[in-house]
C-alpha cells in the first residue's frame, strides 16, 4: 500500500498508509482539522543488475582501449 502524505494547519505534515482506492483524508484523527493531500516524490531505488550503476559504469573513456579508429586517434587520452 503507498504512502500518502497530508499537511495539517496545527501539527504539520504527517504520513498515512492508505489503499490507492481508499478516499482521501479530510480531517486530521488526531487534532481534528482540517488537511491536504500533499504530491511527493516516490522514493525508490534500482537494485541488482541490469541498472546503469552495476552494468553500464565506465571507468574511463572508451578510447583508453587499444583501437585503430580514427575518432580514438583524436582522444586527448590516447596522446598521454
Amino acid at each position: 500500500m503507498p504512502i500518502y502524505e497530508y499537511d495539517c494547519p496545527k501539527c504539520g505534515r504527517f504520513d498515512v498508509i492508505q489503499k490507492m482506492s481508499a478516499r482521501p483524508l479530510s480531517t486530521h484523527d488526531v487534532c481534528g482539522s482540517k488537511v491536504t493531500k500533499l504530491i511527493s516524490a516516490g522514493a525508490f531505488a534500482f537494485k541488482g543488475t541490469g541498472f546503469h550503476q552495476t552494468d553500464y559504469r565506465k571507468t574511463g573513456p572508451a578510447c583508453e582501449k587499444k583501437s585503430d579508429s580514427p575518432a580514438c586517434a583524436s582522444c586527448p587520452s590516447a596522446h598521454g
